[in-house]
């Protein structure tokens, strides 16, 4: 299990890394902030597109 490529204790620290690091955590808020903009705006034109057609 040493041998593994992605330890469990270098996930750990990642996540550590990630999350708990003030810099790093609002990086990433402004990233899943885009993401989900993004995702949302193309679910509404899924769903509403057809109503923005001339």
């Amino acid at each position: 299990m040493a041998d593994n490529l992605i330890s469990l204790d270098r996930l750990k620290a990642f996540w550590h890394s990630q999350v708990h690091h003030e810099q790093t955590r609002a990086h990433n808020m402004k990233l899943l902030r885009a993401a989900g903009l993004f995702a949302g705006s193309i679910l509404l034109m899924r769903n509403y597109g057809d109503l923005m057609a001339i």
